[in-house]
């Protein structure tokens, strides 16, 4: 994903540069002119996006107050590039555009269009694994109390063994209200396309791991233990959803898709610029 996220970045970078040929003398001159003053305004925005998407590679989750000051600057500057770069595309959209360089205008919109796509899923990025980190913390503390109050088998008594059933319901029962809130607070994150995936993963893997807990706590409340290892395994399977083949092959496609989207943009760049170079052979 984080590799995605640079090669993003470099491929914005590379698609500004690789569109900024001269044009003809004529009217499709001054419209190709007005274009690549345009796209000027493009290369303070665009390498924004390729210092960002940088920094989000090589620090991903650090939790230290720097990283979190980078991050934010990362949003804020990503935020402001995108805004120019939509502002760029609209000044594009509106310019009077001569017969012979409509062609040359729809690769331009599909290429701003592109780059300001990439770089709002770059800022969602930006925004979302941070967040997505933080909002988990507390589930692996969670698990790991719920296994070594599950794991206590000696009592001596009916009084201790009731004693220890009712204390495994509650600690089930707490778990199930820490899914919960896990839940609550996934749901208010906007995850990028290419973490899509892994965040419908770790959604239904904890409401599946809620779901088993809230049951098992009702079959071991009172102290009748009963059949509870379908349960126990139903809680396994919930545990691992985000391991399994099929949400592994989830996140290799949205990856696949991401890096496709970045090698749109040089095949668009590439684009622009040989009808560019069409114009100045067939119109000067």
């Amino acid at each position: 994903m984080l590799r995605a996220a640079l090669a993003l970045a470099m491929a914005i970078m590379l698609a500004a540069c690789g569109s900024s040929q001269s044009g003809p003398r004529s009217r499709v001159a001054h419209y190709i002119g007005t274009v690549d003053r345009i796209e000027l305004t493009l290369k303070t925005p665009l390498a924004t996006v390729t210092r960002a998407g940088s920094q989000l590679a090589s620090s991903p989750q650090r939790a230290s107050l720097l990283g979190n000051l980078e991050r934010a600057g990362s949003e804020q500057a990503l935020s402001a590039a995108l805004t120019k770069i939509r502002s760029a595309q609209a000044r594009i959209a509106a310019l009077t555009t001569p017969a012979a360089a409509r062609r040359l205008r729809s690769l331009l919109l599909s290429l701003t269009a592109s780059e300001a796509d990439l770089t709002h899923q770059l800022r969602l990025l930006a925004v979302f694994l941070p967040r997505f980190s933080a909002a988990l913390a507390p589930l692996g503390p969670a698990i790991l109390s719920l296994e070594q109050t599950l794991a206590r088998t000696q009592a001596y008594g009916s009084a201790a063994v009731s004693a220890l059933y009712t204390a495994k319901a509650q600690a089930l029962r707490r778990f199930h209200g820490v899914t919960n809130l896990l839940m609550a607070g996934l749901h208010r994150l906007t995850p990028p396309r290419v973490s899509l995936p892994q965040y419908h993963a770790e959604l239904t893997s904890l409401r599946g791991m809620g779901t088993s807990s809230g049951r098992l706590a009702r079959a071991l409340a009172g102290g009748a233990q009963g059949n509870v290892r379908p349960l126990l395994l139903a809680f396994d399977r919930a545990a691992s959803a985000t391991r399994t083949r099929s949400a592994q092959r989830s996140e290799i496609a949205a990856i696949k898709a991401y890096d496709a989207s970045t090698a749109r943009l040089n095949t668009l760049a590439a684009a622009v610029a040989s009808e560019r170079l069409r114009l100045s052979k067939t119109l000067t």
